[in-house]
C-alpha cells in the first residue's frame, strides 16, 4: 500500500504536558505533522477564533493545504487569539470525551477538533483513523454522531447556527 500524503498538521506550543498531547501522539502514529507557524497560517486551520464555520465544502480546501491546529492548553486560549490565518475556520459545538473535558460542550481537544473537522468534511474514514488511537477516541465520535451527521449536511453558515441550536 503506497502511505497516503500527511494534511494533518500541527503547531506544538508547548502549554501542557507534552506526554498528553494529542497531536504529538498523532505525530508517532504518522498521521499528523509538526510544523511551524508560517506552514499553518497557509492551510486551513481550525481556530476558535474563526469567523466562519467550517463546511463539508472545505474538504477542497482541506486536499489542496491540508488542515492545522494549534496545540495549546485550554487554560492559555488568549495566548494564541491574535494568530491568525488565510482560512480560518470555527467547529460548531460538540462534546469531548477526552478525560481533561469530558463533557464541556466546545472543549475539544486537537485530535477530537482535526477528527470532527474530517468527519464534517466527508472523510469519516480518516476521522474514525485518528480516534482509533485513544482508548476515549471511539467514544468521542458515538457520542457526538447525529451532531457529526448533521453539522456534515450543512451548506451554509446558518445552516450550521440551526443545527448548533437545536441541540444546544
Amino acid at each position: 500500500m503506497i502511505p497516503r500524503p500527511r494534511k494533518v498538521y500541527f503547531v506544538y506550543m508547548g502549554q501542557d504536558d507534552p506526554k498528553k498531547s494529542t497531536m504529538k501522539k498523532l505525530e508517532r502514529f504518522n498521521l499528523a505533522e509538526r510544523v511551524n507557524l508560517r506552514r499553518c497560517k497557509s492551510s486551513l486551520m481550525l481556530t476558535p477564533f474563526a469567523d466562519r464555520y467550517l463546511l463539508r465544502d472545505d474538504v477542497k480546501l482541506y486536499r489542496r493545504k491540508g488542515i492545522c491546529i494549534i496545540e495549546g492548553s485550554w487554560n492559555r486560549i488568549d495566548s494564541v487569539k491574535d494568530i491568525r490565518g488565510q482560512e480560518e475556520r470555527l467547529l460548531p459545538v460538540l462534546v469531548p470525551a477526552n478525560p481533561v473535558n469530558y463533557g464541556k460542550p466546545g472543549k475539544l481537544s486537537s485530535s477530537e477538533a482535526v477528527s470532527s473537522a474530517l468527519f464534517i468534511m466527508g472523510l469519516v474514514d480518516e476521522a474514525s483513523e485518528i480516534m482509533s488511537k485513544f482508548k476515549w477516541g471511539p467514544t468521542f465520535l458515538e457520542m457526538n454522531l447525529n451532531l457529526l451527521n448533521d453539522y456534515s449536511e450543512c451548506r451554509t453558515q446558518k445552516d450550521v447556527e440551526e443545527v448548533q441550536d437545536s441541540y444546544f
